[in-house]
């Protein structure tokens, strides 16, 4: 697979996948927690809605690494996005990306003065995916340790 189909193969898997976990560093410590990504792939961006109270912010001055983990265990697909993120205070943004899971999160509305966006920029990816489950997988495994060949259930691509 090319990179450009590897590139397009992470953003399907991605998007059917929704939710992550986002691994941040916190001084010495690597932390992650579960966020709802949007994606808008015309901007090779994720954007996560985030609460200034969590205090991501103070980690993500420091250190603007992270990765985020997607994973559909039921579907035995797993997808790692590594890059950077940017904080954004934008209304115009916050309202463009407005949506029922930040409605959930800050019922105050889109002018809650907690909100804050993050703005991923994946520079790597990778995935993970066994087409018809573990006895699919099992098969291809079988079949490389046959032939020699590479199981093609894994894909890499730059993605910035």
């Amino acid at each position: 697979m090319d990179d450009e189909a590897t590139r397009d193969a992470i953003w399907e898997k991605v998007r059917a996948i929704e939710t992550c976990m986002m691994v941040t560093r916190d001084g010495a410590y690597l932390r992650s927690r579960p966020m709802a990504a949007i994606l808008r792939t015309g901007q090779n961006a994720i954007w996560f809605f985030a609460d200034t109270a969590d205090h991501k912010d103070d980690e993500l001055a420091q250190d603007p690494q992270a990765c985020l983990a997607f994973a559909d265990p039921g579907h035995h697909c797993y997808v790692s996005l590594s890059g950077r993120i940017a904080l954004v205070q934008d209304r115009q943004t916050v309202d463009e990306l407005w949506n029922d899971a930040a409605a959930r999160i800050f019922p105050k509305g889109p002018g809650d003065p907690r909100i804050l966006l993050l703005r991923f920029e994946p520079e790597i990816g990778e995935y993970w995916n066994a087409h018809g489950g573990i006895i699919a997988a099992a098969f291809h495994f079988l079949k490389s340790t046959v032939t020699g060949h590479r199981v093609g259930l894994t894909g890499r691509a730059r993605l910035a």
